[in-house]
């Protein structure tokens, strides 16, 4: 097979796109003028409607808002970095911890530190470890270190068998206090309780600090990741929250070294319990904070204040991971938690019933484009977490400035690698690339007391998103619609295209959303292992509201996905419904079809219409840059600076004997490299990934990909060729597939977040 560039037809092709944009922005000014001139409006028509006016709202965002997967470098609004805000807020309540001043405060560390596969695959523990070691530590700081939660340690005087503690003493010296804490899990709150209330016995202070050290995934699934005891899960906001509770000891700050932690729910959870939140919105990585630096400076003035610390941590971390993970991106932000708990809720529910009262009145699809649209956070994960202040400012409501404002004066500081533009400093869960988290997430808010309004839109947001998928016949794969063209079905590929073509009326929409509510999906493979019976009653509880069945059936994606001549014709209307576009191909062998992944390359012309393909080039790998397997690849999402656009995605693998994926980065010259592999947990938890691993010489990497059979049904996980052996480095390229076997088709995901596929291409 023939090496090919991959950046001249990614290129060519991503620029057709705007193309068009800038065509249909002509083609809405001339129709302005000419129905100024004759006197025709264009009508009510909904959100569905172009603004005629560019200069009012953005063009693009009215027909296509298929922009959610690409970020752009430049800040929407002032950026936060790096400016310390040492304000106090007036009329908030005073801190709950009193620092004396000139060098008399008293500090306890608490470092929870649950080793997990961090230390036991890649010695991230003992790093860290190392790194407290070498800081000067005074007399007045007691840094204590709880270590379980891992099979194997690099340090071996640490047990695997039971939990321990540990007092670092600085220049190099470590001493184990307590041989055996117990072997309970790390992730079980009481575990937590019992080493705080040890802490404060042992070592009472007036500045208490708590920091929990390893994986995170925010406010779906909270803090730790135990090897010992994989099947547990982690330890979510709401046991956090009950340990803290029982443990009853008010903190200075609590940090995460852990990913995706600053967010809103986890704030407003622990402004009970500390003055400050310190943590990241992104995926840390592996190399987390770096603790040399901020310890000497603690030990050297024990009154520092807060903010000044924190700001020494978020420095040195983010420094260290721009000298030591330069291909790895690294948020960590301040949050003064006093002013979260006064201030912040009153701005959230008035914020929350603006949006909701948005969705209400016909106007989802402004609220998807403004979340789709939102910095996303680990969104290989689809844990579906946004930069709050981004999605505020998309949607522009007052309530949302108002919300900005006052969350910008909580975030006191706030530093980021310089491909993070648009991350503020706090993020929110809000579903839209999934609804599997809606359930344990409102779960959850429910544990916390989480803000009743906020809820409310989170549930309103999925009702809608859910309605709109059973509308179009719940999930499915792309081999599965190929086998329903040919049989009637038209553009949709389910079963339900009857309601569309055939009556297209809201009544029928009612009657198949009702049934679908009352669990006559049950009986259908597309619905049952999609849609949780707990999930339908938690979002539509005792029925079905009208006006979203309206709205539903007036906005819903109606295209004819056969081809024309090579083409498929889109009108304005179809494209505003649309958030997003992939190139999915399949390779046919003799039991079924190879999933190959699904990129973003694809092709419109002036006049709107999707363009087939006429040559097939996918991602392959090499070991020696001359033999080249094909590989399965996923795009992810794209970081747009000015001319220059680099592409992310994944490569399902087995590295040695882990799941994992490998993360690609393709710059705006075409070339594509690896920056790391991130270990994919499975089924075991929905917990994130700290780290990115390097590839070494002698990985072995089995590429990974789905197989289907002949009936479009799920077979198997399937090994796509040898085993690959790393040398110097893996060496990435296009190749052309167009010899095989071939099924390609173009999957197309509206605002609801269901997928439609053209009619396959076969070569």
């Amino acid at each position: 097979m023939t090496k090919m560039a991959r950046n001249k037809d990614r290129k060519k092709k991503g620029f057709s796109l705007f193309k068009l944009l800038f065509f249909l922005l002509i083609i809405g000014v001339v129709f302005f003028l000419v129905s100024s001139l004759f006197g025709n409006g264009t009508g009510n028509g909904g959100s569905n409607t172009v603004n005629n006016d560019p200069d009012d709202k953005d063009f693009f965002t009215d027909y296509f808002s298929g922009s959610g997967s690409t970020y752009s470098s430049n800040w929407k609004l002032t950026s936060n970095i790096g400016k310390l805000d040492t304000s106090v807020a007036s009329g908030v309540r005073p801190k709950r911890t009193e620092i004396y001043g000139a060098g008399y405060d008293e500090v306890t560390i608490m470092l929870y530190m649950c080793g997990s596969d961090l230390e036991a695959q890649a010695s991230m523990g003992l790093y860290d470890l190392q790194e407290m070691a070498t800081a000067t530590i005074g007399k007045n700081v007691n840094l204590l270190v709880y270590t379980g939660g891992t099979t194997k340690w690099h340090l071996s005087d640490i047990s695997t068998t039971y939990n321990q503690i540990y007092k670092v003493l600085g220049n190099g010296q470590i001493d184990r206090l307590v041989d055996n804490a117990g072997t309970g899990s790390m992730v079980d709150p009481d575990t937590l309780v019992s080493f705080i209330e040890w802490s404060v016995n042992n070592f009472p202070a007036n500045r208490y600090e708590l920091i929990l050290w390893d994986h995170g995934g925010g406010s779906v699934s909270g803090y730790g990741y135990d090897l010992k005891y994989p099947n547990l899960g982690s330890m979510g906001l709401a046991k956090i929250d009950k340990a803290l509770t029982e443990a009853g000891v008010s903190f200075d700050f609590i940090g995460f070294d852990a990913c995706l932690m600053a967010n809103t729910e986890t704030a407003l959870m622990l402004s009970e319990h500390a003055d400050y939140l310190i943590a990241s919105e992104e995926s840390e990585p592996g190399i987390g904070w770096y603790y040399t630096e901020w310890l000497t400076a603690l030990s050297n003035n024990t009154s520092i204040p807060t903010v000044e610390l924190g700001k020494i941590i978020a420095d040195s971390f983010v420094t260290r991971c721009k000298k030591d993970t330069p291909s790895q991106s690294a948020t960590l932000s301040v949050i003064d938690l006093a002013e979260m708990q006064d201030i912040i809720p009153a701005k959230l529910t008035a914020f929350s019933k603006s949006t909701n009262e948005m969705i209400n009145s016909s106007q989802y699809k402004t609220v998807a484009n403004a979340r789709g649209k939102a910095k996303e956070f680990a969104r290989q994960n689809y844990v579906d977490l946004v930069d709050l202040i981004d999605m505020a400012n998309n949607l522009g409501t007052n309530e949302a400035k108002d919300l900005i404002t006052s969350l910008l004066s909580c975030i006191k500081y706030n530093n980021t690698t310089s491909d993070m533009a648009n991350s503020f400093g706090l993020s929110v869960y809000f579903p839209y690339r999934s609804t599997k988290y809606v359930s344990t997430v409102l779960n959850t808010y429910n544990s916390i007391d989480m803000n009743a309004e906020y809820s409310n839109v989170v549930r309103n947001f999925a009702s809608y998103a859910t309605a709109g998928q059973a509308s179009s016949g719940g999930s499915h794969n792309a081999y599965q619609s190929f086998n329903s063209y040919g049989s009637g079905y038209g553009s949709q590929s389910n079963s339900y295209d009857y309601y569309y073509n055939q009556q297209s009326s809201a009544d029928s929409l009612f009657d198949l959303l009702d049934l679908f509510m009352g669990g006559g999906y049950s009986d259908n493979s597309s619905y049952s292992s999609y849609y949780a019976d707990d999930l339908i009653g938690l979002l539509f509880g005792r029925g079905i509201d009208r006006s979203m069945v309206d709205y539903i059936a007036e906005n819903h994606f109606d295209a004819d996905l056969t081809w024309k001549n090579g083409k498929i014709a889109l009108t304005e209307k179809q494209w505003s419904v649309i958030d997003d576009l992939k190139f999915n191909v399949f390779v046919k062998d003799e039991d079924g079809y190879i999933d190959l992944g699904k990129d973003n390359v694809f092709h419109v012309d002036k006049d709107g219409a999707l363009v087939a393909d006429k040559e097939f080039y996918w991602l392959a790998a090499s070991a020696d840059n001359e033999n080249w397997q094909v590989v399965p690849y996923y795009y992810l999402y794209s970081i747009e600076d000015g001319d220059s656009l680099t592409s992310y995605g994944r490569i399902p693998v087995m590295l040695n004997t882990e799941y994992a994926n490998l993360i690609v980065m393709i710059d705006n010259d075409g070339k594509a490299s690896v920056i790391g592999a991130a270990y994919d947990y499975r089924d075991e938890q929905d917990i994130v990934a700290k780290n990115l691993v390097g590839l070494n010489p002698g990985d072995a990497l089995v590429f990974i990909c789905d197989h289907y059979d002949f009936d479009g049904t799920f077979s198997d996980t399937y090994f796509l060729g040898d085993a690959l052996i790393v040398t110097d480095e893996l060496h990435l390229g296009d190749v052309e597939i167009s010899e095989y076997d071939l099924l390609a088709t173009y999957e197309f995901t509206d605002i609801y977040g269901q997928s439609y596929w053209t009619t396959p291409i076969e070569r």
